[in-house]
């Protein structure tokens, strides 16, 4: 029995590709290994080869917990498949795992392989595993055994043609939860959301989506409603800026601007709460202060 899931929605010819290959994914315990950028949509991808299996979905972070947590979320994962329940095992982050986390890791597959038990084993990582194994970071068994297939998941602002269907698909989505008549995106907006570089890629355009559902009158979303992205120019203007008239043109002064413009988006976006704006960028509140500090970054 499939399990209910987020649809997929795109028109690029990699959301087509995913659409179709998920169920010769889910057809066998071959392992899968997707790499990309955060919020590209590695877990609904994972989520969606699951949804044709049966048995559990069981997850790791292996940036959220620490060694032990993961360690130990090996272990339980495979008890739970040594006592015949069939798994589907994401782990994401897994460039983040230390040595003694890819240890423990080889040590459950092996054991898995040899009572030939019923594991379907789905990766997520930010960076190529094969760099990290020349590097001598990343043991080579493990990787094999990790890399039967493997999809580059590329970046949102690579495949444009999927960003006004996800918007329009999430929209739609916090329409019928919350009853609001909201239906569709003008014309400006839809501008706004194609100009823009989604250096948080699909998960942050839904939270795009879902602040301008909140500020928005229905049922048309405005350009004015995307106000996080208002009073900050765009990536690609904040580059043309720098060094303009024989100014500074050091990669430091380009990373510096950037890092200034998205920060002022994030806790714009977020009512310029840093705990909140931290939890997006993903740091700790202190360092988003002293990014703040250095960067002088104050609310107008």
């Amino acid at each position: 029995m499939e399990k209910k899931v987020t649809p997929f929605a795109g028109q690029s010819s990699f959301a087509k590709e995913i659409s179709t290959l998920v169920q010769t994914l889910s057809g066998n315990n071959a392992s899968v290994l997707l790499i990309g950028e955060k919020g590209t949509g590695r877990r609904l991808i994972a989520q969606h080869i699951h949804s044709h299996c049966d048995g559990y979905f069981f997850e790791i972070n292996c940036r959220s917990f620490t060694e032990a947590q993961v360690i130990d979320s090996f272990e339980n994962a495979g008890r739970m498949i040594s006592y015949g329940q069939r798994i589907t095992l994401f782990v994401s982050f897994t460039d983040a795992l230390s040595m003694a986390m890819q240890t423990a890791f080889l040590e459950m597959i092996k054991k898995t392989a040899e009572k030939n038990l019923n594991l379907k084993i789905i990766c997520a990582a930010e960076r190529p595993l094969e760099a990290l194994v020349s590097a001598g970071v990343f043991l080579s068994e493990l990787y094999a055994r990790l890399s039967t297939v493997v999809l580059n998941v590329p970046p949102l602002r690579q495949r444009k043609e999927d960003i006004i269907p996800i918007a329009q698909a999430y929209l739609l989505r916090f329409s019928r939860k919350s009853g609001l008549g909201f239906t569709e995106f003008s014309e400006g907006a839809k501008a706004a959301l194609l100009n823009s570089f989604w250096q948080g890629n699909a998960d942050e355009l839904i939270n795009a989506v879902q602040r301008a559902f909140i500020v928005g009158k229905p049922p048309v979303i405005s350009e004015s409603d995307l106000g996080f992205m208002l009073g900050t120019p765009a990536v690609g203007e904040t580059v043309e800026a720098i060094g303009k008239d024989g100014g500074d043109k050091s990669l430091k002064t380009a990373i510096d601007a950037f890092k200034r413009e998205y920060i002022i988006r994030i806790l714009s976006e977020n009512g310029w709460n840093q705990t909140k704006a931290a939890a997006v960028l993903g740091i700790q509140r202190t360092y988003v202060i002293r990014l703040m500090n250095e960067l002088h970054i104050d609310r107008k």
